[in-house]
Parts: structure tokens; sequence; C-alpha cells
């Protein structure tokens, strides 16, 4: 009767023992899974990002040597399919080298991109100044400068989104490469363009008390006849 007993018991304590160590197998090779599907993400991730620049003609360098990285994960599924346990992942090292070796795939392929991005925003992409040193140098008097140095300031924004940033989707890219566009195409009245008469009758038209009919010289007409200007203004009795 006792010896019955503790066979029960002893089979009992054998199959607990064997489901706590299933339990503690079955972790440590989800924890293993969660590692590796991180990696796996931010490699995808690169490889996703490094040709969408590619198509979007960003110059790229080679790309990182994947050799090491293949033959680590070539290496660990081998031995992981003839003995399919967590033990397995961890003897001789094998996981340290191949999260090491994947991790520094990741390192490696994003500073390159990052570098290759870098240099073809400071060549390819518009490289005006900020729109505060601009307004310096415009007649902020003409309606036609206000508005375009409104759109200067929304588009300049938007470019220097991208200016540490690599852009990670195809839309991204456009947006950075179309702001760029229209950067460059953006015309402004410089004051070194304006005749030193128009540019004392719009100082006076932009004042609270407007200009006197003497500043209306014939060379402010003409000036403004040619600009397409002359319909913006009208004589006001005071």
């Amino acid at each position: 009767m006792i010896r019955e007993e503790a066979r029960k018991a002893r089979e009992r304590l054998v199959r607990a023992d064997a489901a706590m160590s299933s339990v503690e197998e079955a972790d440590a090779l989800s924890r293993k899974k969660g590692e590796l599907r991180a990696l796996a993400a931010k490699i995808s991730a690169l490889a996703e990002r490094r040709c969408m620049l590619r198509q979007g003609g960003v110059p790229l360098s080679q790309p990182h040597d994947v050799e090491k990285a293949k033959q680590s994960c070539s290496m660990i599924l081998t031995r992981f399919t003839e003995s399919p346990k967590a033990a397995t992942l961890v003897d001789k090292q094998r996981w340290t080298k191949l999260t090491e070796s994947l991790t520094e795939f990741n390192a490696v392929e994003d500073t390159l991109q990052r570098q290759d991005w870098k240099g073809y925003y400071g060549t390819k992409l518009f490289g005006g100044v900020p729109p505060e040193q601009r307004e310096q140098t415009i007649l902020m008097t003409l309606p036609e400068n206000r508005d375009a140095l409104a759109l200067y300031k929304g588009l300049y924004k938007r470019l220097s989104l991208y200016r540490t940033a690599v852009p990670s989707t195809a839309a991204e890219l456009e947006e950075a490469q179309e702001s760029s566009r229209q950067l460059s195409g953006i015309r402004f009245v410089e004051n070194n363009d304006v005749p030193s008469a128009v540019r004392e009758f719009f100082n006076a038209t932009s004042s609270g008390g407007g200009a006197n009919l003497e500043l209306l010289t014939t060379e402010v007409v003409n000036w403004l006849r040619s600009n397409g200007m002359l319909n913006h203004f009208a004589v006001r009795a005071r």
C-alpha cells in the first residue's frame, strides 16, 4: 500500500517537473523569439527605406557586408533544427554572436543611410537662407514679396524637417523634394532691383499717412506699369 502510494507520488512529481520544464522552455524560447523579432523588424525597416530612397533618386553607398550576419543565422538555424531547444541557441555563445552581428548590421546600415541622405540634402535640395535672412534682402512693402515670403516660410519649414531626419516613406521623400522644387522657383523683388524713387514711394504707402502725390513721379508710374502693379494703388483725398 505504502509502496503503491509512493510510486504514484513519484509519478506525479515527475509529471509536475516535466510540466515545469516545458513551461520554462516555452518561456525561454518566447524571449528569444521576441529578441529576434525586434532585430528583424529593424532590418526590414532599413531595407524598405533603402529601396525607397534609391527609387526616389537618392544616391546610396554600398550596403554593409551581410555575410557575417548570414553565417550566424545559418549556423544557429542548422543547430536548432537538429535540437530545437533554448539551450541549443545559447550554447557556445551562438545567440550572443547572432544578436551582436545583427545589431552591428543595423547600426552600420542606419549610419550609412543617414550619411547618404545628409549628402543628398546638402547638395541636391534647396540650399537658400532661412526666411529671416531672406526678408532682410527684399522689399517688404510689395504685396508680391509678402505673399512670396509667406510661401517661402511654409516650404522652408517643411523642408527643414528632413535636414537631420531621413524620410521613412515615399510620401515624405516626395514632400522634401517638392518643397525644394517650389522654393527654388520663388522669385522676389530685391531691394537693389528697385529704384530709390520707387522705394521711397513704397515706404510712404506702407506708412499710416500714405504717399503724397508728389512721390508718384513719372519714373515711379513707369516702374509700376512695367511690373504690372499700377492697378494695386488708388488715390484718396484727405
